[in-house]
């Protein structure tokens, strides 16, 4: 297996270099389960433990290998161990659940991430604009798939609307029932680049994803009549090598996306810079005197509901600015407990 066609560029390989002691192998996870992790090298596919160093300085779940993490192994007869994990070039995270708030990783170092929404009873523009930011603080290149099209009686409509909130990302229409789907998804693909198909149950990413390998790679289920939503088709993550170049990762459905990361405004430019016109400087747009994005809704210039979005993507990133440091404390405590070291008050 040569490493290129996985994407080990000159990034990974000077970083794996810095730790080889020459009895380590650079590998690709593929997948994992509870004990093991399927990892692709040279020597092909094979099952890896973690290391206990690993397993004893990982103090949350984003500290652990994850599909499409770059890895060292170390092969010891029969058995393989990975013994470190490179850093990453991108990372599409999300934030966890629990009294700790942390990073869960849905899938590490993608070039491309396919935001895919259907047109049908699940679209949702504001969900759209929670991908985009999250995919855009990935340091990944978003691009918008519209699918199922032909389910859709005004498709030209949710074009125009999404285009008018995605700027300047690429955006597709597709239907697994149009010739011409395939041809748009392999332009984004060639050797080396790593895909990630993301979105809610049912939107047809296992669709989609079958579509490029050409055959029945990913389970698929017809919409339920009854409630008219998609059935979860994915429950486990796995890195999918294309027959014509290229990789795709297919991720569970997420009916709720909370952002790990919300740093990027995408699509909410013109409401940045506006901002610098109010009276206020510290304006939020509500019932200020002098808005200048306020005075803008009112004219039409931007959208109610855009101005909504902001409000809430807005306070949710100073909110999950103190959890994070809630859980900062927390892990930090669970450290010095490791280690025997009192922890920093």
């Amino acid at each position: 297996m040569d490493l290129k066609i996985l994407g080990f560029d000159s990034h990974f390989k000077k970083l794996f270099n810095s730790i080889d002691d020459g009895t380590l192998v650079p590998a690709r996870v593929v997948s994992h389960g509870r004990k093991y992790y399927s990892v692709i090298c040279e020597k092909g596919v094979m099952q890896a433990k973690l290391s206990g160093a690993i397993r004893f300085n990982s103090l949350s779940s984003s500290e652990l290998p994850e599909v499409g993490d770059w890895v060292a192994i170390s092969i010891r007869g029969d058995k393989s161990y990975i013994t470190a994990i490179l850093e990453r070039k991108t990372c599409f995270s999300r934030r966890s659940t629990g009294n700790v708030i942390e990073e869960q990783v849905i899938s590490a170092n993608v070039d491309i991430i396919f935001i895919v929404m259907s047109l049908d009873s699940n679209y949702n523009i504001k969900r759209l604009q929670r991908y985009i930011s999250t995919a855009v603080s990935s340091r990944a290149m978003p691009v918008i798939i519209l699918n199922k099209a032909d389910l859709c009686e005004d498709a030209e409509k949710a074009v125009r609307e999404v285009a008018g909130l995605a700027g300047d990302i690429s955006v597709l229409v597709t239907s697994s029932k149009d010739p011409s789907t395939v041809k748009k998804l392999k332009s984004f693909m060639k050797e080396g680049v790593t895909a990630a198909f993301t979105g809610s149950s049912g939107v047809g990413k296992s669709t989609l994803i079958n579509l490029l390998t050409g055959g029945e790679t990913r389970k698929t289920a017809e919409i339920s009549s009854s409630v008219n939503k998609g059935k979860h088709t994915t429950s486990s993550r796995d890195l999918i090598i294309l027959p014509d170049g290229g990789m795709v990762i297919d991720t569970p459905g997420m009916r709720e996306l909370q952002s790990w990361a919300l740093e990027e405004d995408e699509g909410f430019e013109k409401i940045n810079e506006l901002s610098a016109l109010c009276r206020f400087t510290d304006c939020r747009h509500g019932t200020e005197p002098g808005c200048a994005v306020k005075e803008a809704v009112d004219n039409g210039d931007i959208s109610a509901i855009s101005l909504e979005m902001w409000k809430k993507q807005t306070a949710e990133k100073n909110e999950l600015a103190l959890q994070k440091e809630r859980s900062v404390k927390i892990l930090e405590k669970r450290k010095a407990k490791r280690s025997g070291k009192p922890a920093c008050k």
